[in-house]
């Protein structure tokens, strides 16, 4: 078996990254309430669009992180490759770039901060202050791009667990003394770069201690900076169009609706977030092996990593997203306490968001490994800069935010499609196999499980215990249909084995 293929070692990442997500996506969660309660709808709107002034930098930073991951993963698959050369030459072109996107920060972000967006004249000192403590983050976590690749490309999912439990529970101490102080927006966006840092810092000394490929000396090897250039390219170029787009929306809102639905709209996608890092924690596990078995022309264990991958990623949403359908309100209310309007609304569309995104993600990585991105990430991108005038024209016609949701949510599921079109002329994925071994098993469990969930909650209570008995008794269900109808013979024979390994493990303690 080869060593880029181990699912011995998916199966013990997947197990620390779970351990790691039911710990910190509850207590996010909890997170989310106490900034909404702290802060108000108000100051968590400023928030949110000081933040998506920041989140302008990630036109740079998306496309470099993308480029620096695949090279260096797919150089560790390579059993002659140069891995430290690589770290090398990725973080000296970082200083370079982090310098820019600091000048540049200062000068577009703040422009925009007094000229472009529409914040309250009360909020605005706190405003300029949380932006430039944001800049900071951004650029400190430029810097530590190569660290975290490093991470992912040796699977030391333990060393990413425990970091990350670190960070929420940082995060979580702050956001609760929060209510100790006065000028609440600023101390939070103090707090927010203090974490960012510390973190980050855990990451870069983790990464010096345990890889040699870690130990900096000056070097940029001309041919390393061409193909991360040409990659960084059309990743930037994308990620401009993406920033466009999503950033926009921030814009679009703010402009039509006003900061409370900025409030709700960052409230979604941070349930999106949590939602999407439920499945993610699988891909994660996954994703270099991807990478290193088309590096060393592993190419039918590089699909059947995709495909799986593809499958179970969408199964994993189900778990949440289906009971979540049905009990929407209840369970916005048991997290929110105070429900702000349409918040029900836009929680559902975001849901269905994630299952795309979750979807699709062992396909990009399936691209980005055949190094042969320009299409399949440039044209989807600039047809989803509709969504900004659909969306503008929607809200000023209809005037209800539901509406522009509704356009974000169908321009989602276009794209996804678009991309699925291009990634079959480039990679080694078949749209045959797609359909069978990915599409048609999860249309059917989506089916059959919907039914049966809805079954379940004729007998089930509004109440807390009655929506644990829902979501207990709709996991066993949907584990029994995943299994039945949802797995190949292959996929049914893995998971049989592990199962005994488990209950081996239990019986001997």
């Amino acid at each position: 078996m080869s060593d880029n293929f181990n699912k011995n070692r998916i199966v013990k990442n997947s197990l620390l990254l779970y351990v790691r997500m039911l710990f910190t996506m509850w207590l996010n969660l909890w997170i989310t309430r106490l900034v909404l309660a702290n802060l108000g709808v108000e100051d968590m709107g400023v928030y949110g669009v000081v933040g998506s002034i920041v989140g302008l930098a990630s036109v740079f930073t998306g496309g470099v992180t993308n480029a620096v991951q695949r090279f260096i993963t797919f150089e560790s698959g390579k059993t002659d490759g140069n891995t430290n050369l690589v770290f090398c030459t990725s973080l000296n072109i970082i200083f370079i770039l982090s310098a820019i996107v600091f000048l540049l920060l200062e000068c577009i972000g703040v422009y925009m901060l007094f000229y472009s967006v529409n914040i309250p004249a009360n909020s605005m000192n706190a405003a300029f202050w949380v932006l430039q403590l944001s800049i900071l983050t951004c650029v400190v976590n430029l810097i530590s791009i190569p660290y975290n690749a490093l991470v992912i490309a040796h699977e030391k999912m333990d060393a990413f667990a425990v970091i990350s439990i670190l960070q929420v529970v940082f995060t979580f101490c702050a956001v609760y003394t929060l209510a100790w102080f006065d000028n609440r927006l600023l101390v939070y966006g103090i707090m927010m770069a203090a974490v960012s840092i510390i973190i980050r810092l855990i990451y870069q000394i983790y990464c010096h201690y345990k890889f040699d490929e870690a130990h900096y000396h000056f070097i940029i090897d001309k041919n390393q900076l061409r193909q991360l250039g040409r990659f960084t390219g059309v990743s930037t170029v994308s990620g401009a169009l993406q920033i466009v787009s999503s950033q926009g929306i921030i814009f679009v809102i703010n402009w039509t609706f006003g900061v409370a639905i900025n409030a709700v709209y960052n409230i979604s996608l941070q349930l999106k977030n949590a939602i999407l890092s439920f499945a993610l924690n699988l891909f994660k596990a996954i994703s270099p092996q991807i990478t290193k078995t088309y590096a060393n022309n592993e190419i039918e264990t590089h699909k059947t990593l995709v495909y799986s991958g593809s499958k179970l990623e969408v199964f994993l949403i189900y778990f949440i997203m289906i009971p979540f359908l049905f009990r929407t309100e209840f369970i916005m209310q048991l997290w929110l306490g105070n429900v702000p309007q349409y918040a029900v609304g836009f929680a559902q569309c975001a849901v269905i968001i994630s299952l795309t995104y979750a979807m699709f993600e062992p396909i990009r990585t399936a691209v980005y490994a055949t190094n042969k991105i320009m299409k399949f990430m440039i044209y989807p991108e600039i047809l989803y800069l509709l969504v900004l005038p659909l969306g503008y024209a929607t809200s000023k016609i209809w005037n209800d935010p539901l509406f522009l949701i509704f356009v974000i949510v169908g321009l989602d599921v276009l794209i996804c499609g678009v991309r699925i079109y291009y990634a079959l002329k480039v990679s080694p994925i078949k749209l045959n196999e797609l359909c069978f071994k990915v599409f048609i098993p999860t249309l059917n469990v989506a089916i059959i499980g919907g039914i049966s969930c809805l079954g379940i909650c004729q007998l089930c209570p509004l109440s807390i215990l009655g929506l644990l008995f829902l979501l207990l008794t709709n996991s066993i269900v949907l584990i029994l249909i995943i299994y039945v109808i949802g797995l190949n013979k292959k996929e049914k024979k893995i998971c049989t084995s592990l199962t005994k390994k488990v209950i081996n493990i239990i019986a001997k303690r």
